[in-house]
């Protein structure tokens, strides 16, 4: 047997565990007779999958087990992607202070592209400035990787800095802001009341240390973007376009969310496999810049910030 179906295989099973540790309570039933019609739009129909080899069932048996696993798995969600709530602030400020020395961080925060075969009547949404097609995902995670807020909604040619603004990040964080506290992110947002950016062309020595610190800390969203493409690899380019309708790739995108906290909170190890030429799947992923979008910037606190502990 191939090597890569093994470890697909493998692979699959502890995936298995992790969704039944999540929907134990639920009954999922997969009838195994009679003829199942229907698809949605953009969904593979010739040809299985590598996940449907792993299992040894048909494409179309596959898609609609799928679609029932991911059901009973999004019913969930509240309960396994949860932003930290006000006694769990100081824990998470002081978790995030270790990796760079900014004060009153609470989350890292950026977007990641997620490739798919777009519908063909809205081709052109879905094409990103890289010219692939794709979902704009957008995540805010701890400092250990765990995911706190997913958006997975939006197609690849949307911002991130507009992605943030139409998501309930700026609802949430407003609300937090009379403990003073802060999320993290590269020069694609604004600099807002709660959002603290690198400085573009610092000045002064304690602006370069600010950045430097800034880097230090932001890079934790790029090792969870790793971790979570490398342990679920229908989220890598190396995986392939994901042939699913958006919605469901929504909701695809999600579902690795959650088993990917859960695998955080049981320590499942992680599966190093080959990809392309022998190489790995990057543990890291690289950074996505995107310009900044015009906005007027509220520099006050990353002004104070800078001021009070980097000079």
């Amino acid at each position: 047997m191939a090597v890569g179906v093994v470890t697909a295989r493998v692979r699959s099973v502890m995936v298995g565990v992790l969704v039944m540790d999540v929907v134990a309570d639920d009954v999922v039933h997969a009838s195994v007779s009679g003829d199942i019609t229907g698809r949605e739009e953009g969904e593979e129909e010739e040809g299985d999958t590598e996940e449907a080899v792993a299992v040894g069932m048909s494409q179309p048996m596959f898609s609609k087990v799928l679609s029932r696993v991911l059901s009973a798995l999004l019913k969930h969600m509240r309960s396994y992607i949860v932003f930290p709530e006000v006694g769990d602030l100081p824990t998470v400020k002081g978790d995030f202070y270790a990796l760079g020395h900014i004060p009153n961080i609470i989350g890292a925060i950026d977007g990641t592209h997620v490739a798919l075969v777009p519908p063909r009547e809205s081709e052109q949404m879905y094409r990103n400035r890289k010219s692939y097609h794709s979902m704009n995902v957008q995540v805010v995670c701890l400092s250990d990787q765990y995911i706190s807020n997913v958006n997975a909604k939006f197609p690849g040619s949307v911002h991130d800095a507009y992605i943030m603004r139409n998501s309930s990040i700026p609802y949430v964080m407003e609300q937090l802001q009379r403990h003073r506290v802060w999320l993290i992110g590269d020069s694609g947002y604004p600099n807002l009341s709660w959002l603290l950016t690198s400085v573009r062309n610092p000045r002064t020595r304690a602006e370069e240390r600010y950045n430097e610190a800034h880097g230090r800390t932001s890079r934790v969203i790029e090792r969870t973007f790793g971790l979570l493409k490398a342990r679920f690899r229908c989220l890598h380019m190396t995986g392939g376009s994901l042939m699913y309708s958006p919605k469901k790739v929504c909701q695809i995108i999600v579902a690795c969310c959650m088993l990917h906290n859960q695998a955080l909170r049981r320590q499942v190890p992680f599966l190093q496999e080959d990809g392309p030429a022998g190489g790995v799947v990057a543990a890291v992923e690289p950074a996505e810049n995107e310009e900044e979008e015009d906005e007027e910037d509220d520099t006050d606190n990353r002004d104070t910030v800078i001021q009070q502990y980097f000079q």
